[in-house]
């Protein structure tokens, strides 16, 4: 009897030969859109549309082998989140291509989704390293000391291995978790407020601002990434990491930059719209932005295949979970509500303690060096508030029939202010001696004070 072929072997056989075809028929599509003069839009909307489906249908059926077979549930519950990233980016892109006032509206989804697959896959990895051994922060403190890549080793000190480490890295992937949506936010506000400007590197513009702030955390992020990956890529060999960041690097960097670039051309005047047209400028590089990420995802949707592909998670031993049983699991968001959570209460609790502890310093420093140095900080101040010269004053120029000379004289009157109401050793501050005389000449003043007990 022959081996019965399983089904999921046929569906993308199915899916590869559908593939081949409509790609080998798209030039031809083309062309015959050209002789029946559809416009631009049309053309680009259905080729788009073609991209799509493509991209979406590979996605949902990787999301589905994952869930039939949900044998490890803490590593694929975040490959899932990370394959919806290409149906996601790829609708919300063609919905903004065919409705072009709707991507003011739509695109922060993107936007903001971008930011939670950086962090998924954060948290994969940490997932996995969990499972094989254990505790991560007591694992991290055996572990050689990781360096900061050049240049910032120049500048700062290595985070200490164990719980500093890993909190760090984590920290700093989950800043764009935080930082994107509310940098997408500022720019739909800026952008109905008329002063968001895309593409125009002005003071009085938001994007400007907002590029600045999305690149740092993108970039930290990013780093925290490469730091975690240098401290653990022995262990994390077996499930092959590097594939599985470049591709979500790429995703991310590509059409992140690639938006940057259209714009920048936008404004040099490179891209323009047609005055027969009702698109203007600004809807011709977002249009153009929106057609290409369609086609990426297609590209995306392939890699992902490769790079999470669900025989990893497939085992003999034991049946198929159910897809139905397990769709739950990609709608449930509380982890990452929690973490966010605790990275945020974590770093105000921290902020509060450093400032505090800065706050204490500078007393203590103060306090130090007023009470090494007292007459060079206090005595001058008093001799000169005090020695305005005349006859009975501290500071006088020269006592009448007096045998001292002024300097002689301001000296003790600066330790008598000194020790004033002080409790312990003569004449400093906390000193406990009594005053001395202000001269022994005629008219002198007595400063005195407290005695000790």
């Amino acid at each position: 009897m022959a081996p019965i072929v399983p089904l999921r072997r046929v569906i993308r056989a199915v899916w590869i030969l559908l593939a081949v075809a409509t790609l080998s028929a798209l030039p031809w599509m083309v062309v015959e859109f050209k002789r029946a003069k559809y416009s631009v839009h049309y053309q680009a909307w259905f080729i788009a549309g073609v991209f799509v489906i493509l991209a979406v249908s590979a996605s949902i059926y990787e999301v589905a082998m994952h869930l039939e077979y949900y044998n490890r549930p803490r590593l694929q519950l975040r490959v899932v989140r990370i394959l919806w990233m290409v149906p996601i980016y790829a609708v919300d892109s063609w919905l903004s291509l065919r409705f072009k006032e709707a991507r003011f509206y739509i695109d922060p989804i993107r936007e903001c989704y971008e930011a939670f697959v950086i962090y998924q896959f954060f948290m994969y990895l940490v997932a996995y390293l969990e499972e094989e051994y254990g505790d991560i922060c007591a694992y991290f403190m055996v572990k050689e000391q990781v360096k900061h890549l050049w240049p910032l080793d120049r500048f700062l000190a290595p985070w200490p291995m164990g719980e500093r480490f890993f909190w760090e890295t984590k920290r700093g992937v989950l800043s764009y978790v935080i930082a994107r949506p509310l940098m997408t936010a500022v720019s739909v506000v800026a952008n109905i407020a008329g002063v968001y400007g895309e593409g125009e590197f002005r003071r009085d513009r938001a994007y400007p601002y907002v590029a600045v702030v999305n690149n740092f955390t993108q970039m930290w992020a990013l780093y925290c990434l490469v730091l975690l990956y240098q401290a653990t890529h022995d262990e994390l060999h077996p499930i092959r990491p590097l594939s599985k960041f470049v591709v979500i690097k790429l995703v991310v960097f590509v059409t992140y930059w690639q938006s940057v670039f259209i714009a920048i051309c936008a404004r040099l005047g490179l891209i323009r719209a047609a005055e027969w047209s009702t698109y203007d400028t600004d809807d011709v590089a977002a249009g153009l932005q929106n057609f290409l990420i369609c086609i990426e995802m297609f590209m995306a949707a392939v890699a992902h295949a490769h790079a999470f592909p669900p025989r990893d998670y497939m085992d003999a031993s034991r049946p198929p979970a159910g897809f139905m049983r397990n769709l739950r699991v990609m709608f449930d968001v509380r982890d990452v509500m929690q973490d966010v959570n605790v990275v945020v209460t974590g770093s105000v609790a921290e902020t509060r303690d450093n400032l505090t502890e800065v706050g204490r310093r500078t007393w203590r420093t103060a306090r130090d060096t007023v009470a090494a140095a007292p007459e060079t900080l206090v005595g001058k101040p008093f001799r000169k508030l005090l020695g305005k010269g005349g006859e009975g004053s501290v500071g006088g120029s020269r006592r009448k029939g007096g045998e001292h000379d002024s300097d002689v004289d301001d000296e003790e009157g600066s330790h008598a202010l000194l020790s004033y109401g002080g409790g312990g050793g003569g004449g400093g501050i906390g000193g406990g001696g009594c005053g001395s005389d202000g001269g022994k000449g005629g008219g002198g003043t007595r400063l005195a004070c407290s005695e000790s007990p």
